[in-house]
């Protein structure tokens, strides 16, 4: 890889740096946002409170980000990686993204061609959502308007119903089921079983992605030392 004299190795450094930069200036925006509506109105949390808070869903939180990192790194390529994480929506949309761009060109992420085109992809994805959320919100209201006009379509579209989030996920997740359906099948009994026979794992079930991946590697390896 050639830009203004660079090789592969020092693009690589030049990503990281870049990607390092702005990975922190996201983090400080973020919490620019809470800072700021404190001083303009004057107004502090109640620290016992966030701290307990706190205490409760940093763990997940902190074994989910981790877990992604080693997750979908090897898909995504140095840029693609800190984009990506920058830009948020991995699952959905990132991956995804970068996934079929690879595989059209038939390269894999950790190669030259496979760093520029999973870069390009991640950022594609990213203005393309951003546009079309821009869109979606000059129809909002009047979508809105409408679903809440219509008692079927109000039940359905309430988040407090349960249909809209397994709907998303379980469509999202049909795809990469299908693509390697042997491995998944053990990992979705498991997940199933517990959430019907242990339903306290509900509120914590984020907790069970670092778990359950590394339950797919152990099953794989075991499916493919015999020849499954």
């Amino acid at each position: 890889m050639r830009n203004k004299g660079l090789t592969l190795n020092e693009y690589r450094e030049m990503t990281h740096r870049v990607g390092r930069i702005w990975t922190a200036a996201a983090m400080l925006l973020i919490i620019a946002v809470p800072l700021l509506f404190c001083v303009i109105y004057g107004v502090a949390p109640e620290w016992s409170s966030f701290l307990r808070g706190a205490a409760a869903i940093v763990p997940m939180y902190w074994a989910i980000g981790l877990i992604e990192v080693f997750n979908y790194s090897p898909m995504l390529g140095i840029g693609g990686t800190y984009l990506a994480f920058v830009t948020g929506n991995l699952l959905n949309m990132k991956v995804p993204a970068a996934q079929v761009a690879l595989n059209k060109a038939g390269v894999s992420a950790s190669s030259e061609e496979g760093e520029v085109l999973s870069t390009i992809a991640v950022a594609v994805s990213t203005i393309v959502t951003d546009l079309i959320l821009v869109a979606g919100l000059l129809f909002v209201i009047p979508i809105t308007n409408w679903i809440n006009s219509d008692p079927v379509l109000s039940s359905v579209f309430d988040l407090s119903s349960g249909y809209v989030i397994p709907a998303l996920f379980g469509a999202l997740g049909a795809v990469f089921l299908a693509k390697s359906w042997k491995i998944a099948v053990a990992p979705t009994l498991l997940m199933i079983l517990a959430f019907l026979l242990i339903p306290a794992v509900y509120p914590i079930s984020g907790i069970l992605i670092p778990v359950m991946s590394v339950l797919s590697v152990l099953i794989a390896r075991w499916m493919y030392k015999r020849e499954m």
